[in-house]
């Protein structure tokens, strides 16, 4: 679970919060939330302590069966903290020797609550390129929640007919997807071809 918010009563990490009400019993789930990291600099990718905080990050990604990303939009773009996340972690390849692309072949689910009535519709399409440049496999579902302030309000199940539909049918399919990446991954470590 990825919020693309850093502010404390996001509403995008509380919509995580409704996702793993939906995953509850069916997964484990790893909210990864306060990430400490400065504006990537390409200069400073081997200064010891930054390269610690984004091989750690790396290695929580890369033990995910699938992503559940949840950002707000700034001027119709994912914000720079979520950005910022991705460019650490992407280069880690070419900083590390041996390091694979956290990225490939995961399936990410992208979400997106705002307070306005666009529900994120400008950043859905622009975090889809992002996460597939990288190297994700990026599902078709996606949740839009327009003015989430008064919908996002507590937890377990939504109170909205509506998204309480989205949010259940997007969770099949993360969780789907999760299951075919899982099982491929076991396949090539046990030398059986995918």
């Amino acid at each position: 679970m990825i919020p693309g918010s850093q502010r404390r009563d996001s509403l995008n990490a509380r919509l995580l919060g409704h996702f793993a009400w939906y995953l509850a019993g069916r997964c484990r789930m790893d909210f990864m939330s306060a990430v400490d990291l400065p504006l990537f600099d390409q200069d400073r990718e081997r200064e010891p302590a930054i390269l610690r905080r984004v091989l750690a990050l790396h290695q929580r990604v890369a033990r995910a069966d699938a992503l559940v990303v949840a950002c707000p939009e700034y001027n119709g773009q994912p914000t720079p903290y979520l950005k910022n996340l991705v460019d650490w972690i992407s280069r880690l390849p070419h900083v590390v020797p041996g390091a694979a692309n956290a990225f490939q072949g995961r399936p990410a689910l992208l979400a997106s609550a705002t307070t306005g009535h666009a529900g994120g519709a400008l950043v859905l399409p622009v975090a889809q390129a992002l996460f597939r440049y990288v190297g994700c496999q990026v599902l078709a579902d996606t949740v839009s929640v327009p003015y989430a302030h008064e919908i996002l309000t507590g937890d377990g199940p939504v109170d909205d007919p509506l998204l309480d539909i989205e949010i259940a049918g997007a969770t099949e399919a993360v969780v789907a997807a999760a299951d075919r990446f899982s099982g491929e991954v076991r396949d090539c470590r046990s030398g059986v071809p995918a």
